[in-house]
């Protein structure tokens, strides 16, 4: 993208209102506009949540080791889905996160129930032009979510961009996932941050091939109405009904094993660059 002239973000923002120009919401009921929350569908989860997490807010996403990075990005793909209530998702990636992770690989994402005609992908070139970007995708009403993905720690990435995320999201009701591939640390404005580990999925005829499954670690929870508490559920995602369920480790056979440490194993949308 460049520098982020006040052209191309006017540009970028009839850009996504032409994505979702049709009006058509394809996803199922459960993730229908009209309320602030969208259940992710693991039963424990969305009650520490106090029913799903919050449209118009600012959801951080983490890898919890630097290999869990393809995990992390699939999983706020699918919350992107969930929020999105049918309307556009837009994607805003760093330069170095392309090239350190590989572009996004479409079949896969609709493999997983992503439509990739609702999903527009936006490069930058640092991390304040992502940030400047995903600011103004937050104030168009015509997206549904946005992913915001920076790269590292970034001195750009300081409360005060957090902040500008936070009052953009909150103005239109879309909602914000900080997606950290490559970061440590630093601040953090979101309601809820996550880190996600990639973890085994249940065997089918042949093995390695079950559904994708991720070792959900939720270590803020500041929604109103949940129990505030943090959490770690075992998630399982359910192409066909587009939501997270409880997963059976395949090892121990036991439904969210909380306790156990996370396994290689989840299936991703990403592809090796080059």
């Amino acid at each position: 993208m460049g520098t982020a002239s006040r052209a191309s973000l006017e540009e970028l923002r009839r850009s996504v209102a032409a994505v979702g120009a049709d009006g058509r919401a394809r996803d199922l009921a459960p993730m229908r506009a009209g309320s602030d929350r969208a259940p992710l569908g693991h039963p424990a989860a969305d009650r520490a949540l106090g029913g799903g997490l919050a449209r118009g807010a600012l959801h951080t996403v983490m890898p919890a080791a630097p290999g869990d990075a393809p995990a992390a990005s699939g999983f706020a793909a699918l919350a992107a889905l969930r929020l999105s209530a049918g309307k556009p998702i837009v994607w805003i990636r760093q330069d170095m996160a392309v090239r350190e992770f590989g572009e996004i690989h479409a079949p896969g994402l609709a493999a997983l129930g992503i439509d990739p005609a609702r999903l527009m992908m936006v490069a930058a070139a640092d991390a304040r032009d992502v940030l400047r970007a995903a600011e103004e995708v937050l104030r168009c009403r015509a997206a549904g979510a946005a992913i915001v993905e920076p790269w590292g720690d970034p001195k750009a990435l300081d409360l005060t961009a957090l902040r500008r995320l936070v009052l953009a999201a909150e103005g239109s009701g879309t909602a914000a996932l900080l997606l950290r591939t490559g970061g440590h640390g630093g601040p953090d404005a979101g309601v809820t941050r996550w880190r996600i580990a990639a973890a085994p999925s249940r065997s089918g005829a042949w093995p390695g091939l079950g559904p994708p499954a991720f070792a959900a670690t939720l270590e803020r929870n500041r929604l109103t109405g949940g129990s505030g508490e943090p959490g770690r559920w075992m998630l399982e995602w359910n192409h066909e009904r587009r939501l997270f369920e409880p997963a059976t480790n395949p090892v121990a056979g036991l439904p969210d094993a909380p306790d156990r440490p996370a396994e290689a194993g989840a299936v991703v949308p990403l592809r090796a660059a080059g």
